[in-house]
């Protein structure tokens, strides 16, 4: 099995910026969705996926393919809850041009929460995120950081779940076993998110 490097809290900040990086290169639809009237929303979008790194619980496992950090992941492990996370860096509503922006994120939020009660609270692993810039696509380095955690929930006969965006992600998941449990629309946009499990 290929190795991992963990990334240390000490490179919180060079993971953040590699996982915001990533999703803005990628056109990732949530932040196109819920920054879309913002003259700032570069900025917005980069703070917003900085902190789904950035808010981590410290017992999350942060993983990247090498030292390099070409592609990095965090799962929460078993027994670890999303109400552990804590946000540094949080929205304010003088942060926005357009007050429907926090409208929209709060829509986020809610389907994001009731998805999240969806997968229960057994003990399983949480795919809370995997980010791949550009220039690595294509590569493998998904995988490199996906299947090893899927060997490992499957020896302590333990499910995998997370929640994704896109059919596209959808797909890739499906073809490492995952299944979707539930989709929901966020209201008023073209918004999916799909919640999944690999037992």
């Amino acid at each position: 099995m290929i190795s991992s490097y963990d990334v240390p809290l000490s490179r919180l900040d060079d993971m953040a910026e590699i996982s915001a990086a990533a999703f803005i290169a990628h056109n990732d639809p949530v932040g196109n969705f819920m920054f879309q009237n913002e003259p700032g929303h570069l900025n917005l979008k980069k703070r917003f996926f900085r902190a789904l790194v950035t808010s981590c619980s410290p017992k999350a496992v942060r993983e990247a393919v090498s030292v390099k950090m070409e592609a990095v992941s965090i799962w929460f492990p078993p027994g670890m809850g999303h109400s552990e996370d804590t946000d540094a860096d949080p929205f304010l509503p003088q942060d926005f041009a357009d007050p429907k922006s926090v409208d929209r994120m709060q829509a986020v939020n809610d389907v994001i929460t009731a998805l999240t009660k969806e997968l229960g609270s057994e003990p399983q692993w949480y795919l809370h995120l995997v980010a791949v810039p550009p220039q690595f696509a294509g590569q493998g380095y998904s995988s490199r950081l996906i299947r090893p955690r899927l060997e490992k929930a499957k020896a302590e006969k333990l499910p995998c779940t997370l929640i994704t965006q896109c059919m596209e992600n959808v797909r890739k998941y499906e073809n490492w076993g995952f299944k979707i449990v539930k989709e929901m629309p966020v209201p008023y946009s073209d918004v999916m998110f799909y919640s999944m499990r690999k037992d």
